[in-house]
């Protein structure tokens, strides 16, 4: 049997596939479930591996991670291995009837073009999309989440752990269970001590500390970061976009639009337009486009060689 497993959260490919083999196989063992990453195995090995028989078992199982070849791009380094693809549409029409070959993929689409996706379907494969958990369901995973961990989570943190994730689930996973171990009562002040805000969210406390002239809580805020090994240069492209955003908000609300209006032709929150525009006060369009251009300078500065990342962004924020 071949399947196909694709979908954006790689937790729930990962448990959908150990049910899967916890069904197929009588017992899960080097000897009987192989696995590759598609990325750095050529084609052919995956299909020499099919085609040997288990040993001491009737069944084996080869698992193939980031199978990009299923999917709607693929990466040049990827493409860069020396795959004899016309072997593994070949296995793909004639598959050995003991091997179960799994291809997964974490993306939201697979490509219904691909010669192998459509050989699969004709050969009756399993194709099973692992659809992500809806905005309205993120609060009753969490709750259920922590009820396995035997840990009280207060509302007010749900929504905070939520927020912070954006939409992870094995980043919410990983967070949940160092909670678990640090408290059996998690608060709102647990979530703001151990899990991290979102880089974007950094930097938009980074640029509003900025333009409220509060330089030192800017910097201190980066060197939190810095703890948590985040690239100044991550940084400066998310704050050039915050100032690129601002401008836009500037040049539309010039034109005469409503903050509806703006928020939908950029297609950001209406919020996020309120809060640029109730810049405008701190900041002119003129020295937005200064400190772009300043930005910029930094970012090739830096990728020169000419200016060290930590020093030259830390002193950005120092004279802005």
């Amino acid at each position: 049997m071949i399947y196909i497993l694709f979908g954006s959260q790689a937790l729930m490919i990962k448990n959908r596939i150990n049910k899967l083999l916890r069904e197929r196989l009588e017992t899960i063992d080097d000897f009987n479930c192989v696995r590759f990453d598609a990325v750095e195995t050529p084609v052919q090995d995956i299909v020499y591996e099919c085609t040997l028989l288990p040993l001491g078992y009737d069944r084996k199982a080869v698992v193939v991670d980031n199978a990009y070849y299923i999917g709607k791009t693929a990466v040049k380094e990827k493409a860069s291995l020396e795959q004899d693809f016309k072997v593994f549409s070949a296995y793909l029409k004639n598959s050995n009837e003991q091997t179960d070959l799994f291809l997964c993929l974490n993306a939201p689409a697979i490509d219904e073009k691909s010669e192998f996706v459509k050989i699969i379907r004709e050969k009756e494969g399993t194709i099973l999309e692992l659809t992500d958990i809806s905005k309205n369901d993120w609060p009753i995973y969490v709750r259920r989440y922590f009820e396995k961990l035997e840990t009280k989570i207060d509302d007010d943190a749900v929504s905070e752990i939520i927020a912070r994730v954006q939409g992870d689930a094995t980043n919410f996973n990983n967070h949940a269970n160092k909670l678990a171990l640090y408290t059996n009562h998690v608060t709102l002040a647990d979530v703001e001590l151990l899990v991290c805000r979102p880089l974007e969210e950094n930097a938009f406390a980074i640029s509003n500390a900025l333009l409220k002239g509060n330089n030192d809580q800017a910097i201190a805020i980066f060197r939190d970061l810095l703890v948590q090994n985040e690239e100044p240069v991550r940084l400066i492209t998310l704050l050039a976009n915050q100032f690129r955003l601002m401008s836009e908000c500037y040049f539309l609300n010039g034109q005469g639009l409503s903050n509806f209006a703006i928020a939908d032709k950029l297609k950001v929150n209406e919020y996020r337009v309120k809060l640029a525009l109730d810049m405008k006060r701190k900041i002119s369009a003129q020295q937005l486009l200064e400190y772009l251009d300043k930005l910029y300078l930094l970012d090739y500065r830096i990728k020169s060689g000419q200016v060290d990342r930590f020093y030259g962004f830390e002193m950005f924020l120092a004279e802005f």
